[in-house]
């Protein structure tokens, strides 16, 4: 009895080792400051458009994460990897499944990132949003990547951070409008 549950663990295991997987890069990130040093205490994270089952994540789109950027949102509900900063300029995540769920056949994705120069989004003063990529899956075993490749144009020759504006920015915006909206009536 011993042996076959030995067994039976044994074939568990191979099975989730060999389960389909998705990793994700993005190279050549430069500094917001210095456009000739490779970023260092940034941070990137997945955002899923689409996907063909639930894997758990809410879906998004590009407008709407940097709609919650500009405002102030919370992102959480919405990442769907990260952050992982695995060298000078450099990010990646390991091949995974997806919110403890490994990929099959017919699953697919489309996903996007997005680069910030904190640790966390919470603290970044500026951001950068990558392309879409998409994969797909045809069978239940073998590691897929998301290669957003190089952001060196964006962010060493042409540099298109983002700023993320102040949080007092929006509240003293609404504020003028009501004053000015008080005025008129008076």
């Amino acid at each position: 009895m011993k042996k076959l549950l030995s067994f039976a663990a044994i074939i568990g295991f191979a099975g989730v080792a060999s389960a389909a997987s998705l990793s994700w890069t993005v190279s050549n990130v430069y500094m917001t400051s210095d456009t000739t040093t490779k970023a260092d205490g940034y941070s990137a994270y997945l955002f899923i458009t689409e996907q063909a089952a639930d894997y758990g994540a809410k879906v998004t789109t590009v407008d709407d994460i940097t709609t919650l950027i500009t405002t102030g949102g919370d992102l959480t509900p919405y990442i769907a990897a990260g952050p992982q900063l695995t060298a000078k300029g450099a990010f990646a995540n390991a091949a995974t499944g997806y919110n403890g769920n490994n990929f099959g056949a017919g699953d697919s994705l489309t996903a996007f990132a997005v680069i910030f120069d904190a640790a966390s989004y919470s603290e970044a003063t500026h951001y950068i949003v990558t392309g879409t990529k998409s994969q797909s899956w045809t069978s239940t075993t073998g590691a897929k990547s998301l290669a957003f490749g190089s952001m060196a144009a964006q962010t060493q020759t042409n540099p298109s951070w983002t700023a993320v504006p102040e949080p007092g920015t929006a509240a003293l915006a609404l504020l003028g409008i009501g004053m000015l909206i008080r005025r008129r009536r008076a």
